[in-house]
């Protein structure tokens, strides 16, 4: 092939490519196309990322996702602590599973062997069954005593438990406190008022009674002095079953009383519905108690 005919060759070629090339005006279409495309699937892609994290942030909002700085993720509805009871005022207050689980005391330790030993409390060995640690406040361990199930066990505390208070020494030493007496479980209230007991004047009120007039007692010793300006707003709590009241005062002003016995208290307390055919009950014990007349 001559130089002439190469060159014409390479002419009719280009001639050829250029004619199947894209226009300005098709080639500035076909990048606008491209930009939009990916424009597009740029939004798109920045869209699920919002939706991701706006439902990571939800999800961590109801506690199902943990988060930075969570210990531990929590349920969406996790139930609120269980309620704490205690013995009598001025005990410390404990998970009412104590009462069903009874963990026993570590009998090698040294307030285990204490207790069975060298500070023996006034019960005699034969009626214990076993001994709880509730707590240790300072250099005061708080213990419940399980009373084995006889006649003579139940004579000395209702319900077959038992407290003792034992006070450990500055050589280490543990030495009986106080305590003997029965443990009344009841709800435990971080206000300072004192424990109310009560009762019907005579039966249970009608169905369709919306107020109910009771007796109410401090349980503390106070040198008799009336309870009536010193009641605080009775707790009334609804049940499908029962409606609980719980009562509770003010601690009389003084220093020293005397347990001459306390006088009733006549409370009317109103209802928010009527009573209808649910109990009535005490609200004050762990479980509750049936109000008696």
């Amino acid at each position: 092939m001559s130089d002439h005919d190469l060159e014409t060759a390479l002419r009719a070629t280009l001639h050829d490519r250029a004619a199947a090339a894209p226009g300005g005006d098709d080639l500035a279409d076909s990048v606008v196309r491209v930009g939009t495309a990916r424009r597009r699937r740029r939004r798109l892609a920045g869209a699920v990322a919002v939706l991701a994290i706006g439902a990571l942030a939800g999800l961590a909002g109801r506690g199902l996702v943990p988060v930075a700085g969570d210990a531990e993720p929590q349920p969406a509805d996790t139930p609120p602590a269980t309620e704490l009871i205690t013995c009598n005022p001025g005990w410390p207050a404990f998970d009412p599973a104590v009462l069903t689980e009874r963990p026993l005391l570590d009998p090698n330790s040294d307030l285990g062997v204490a207790v069975r030993t060298t500070a023996r409390p006034p019960i005699a060995a034969r009626l214990i069954e076993r001994w709880t640690l509730v707590d240790q406040v300072g250099s005061l361990a708080y213990l419940l005593i399980w009373l084995k199930d006889t006649p003579e066990a139940h004579n000395m505390a209702e319900g077959g438990l038992s407290t003792a208070i034992y006070s450990r020494e500055a050589d280490g030493t543990w030495t009986f406190y106080s305590g003997g007496g029965g443990c009344e479980p009841q709800r435990f209230f971080a206000d300072g008022l004192n424990p109310v007991d009560w009762r019907l004047p005579g039966e249970q009120p009608p169905p369709e009674a919306t107020s109910v007039t009771i007796l109410a007692s401090e349980i503390g010793c106070s040198s008799g002095q009336p309870a009536d300006d010193r009641l605080a707003e009775p707790i009334v709590e609804y049940h499908e079953d029962a409606v609980d009241i719980t009562l509770r005062v003010a601690p009389p002003e003084g220093e020293f009383f005397t347990c001459v016995g306390n006088p009733e208290t006549t409370v009317t307390v109103q209802l928010d519905e009527p009573l209808g055919d649910r109990e009535l009950r005490d609200g004050l014990w762990y479980p509750p108690r049936p109000a008696t007349p």
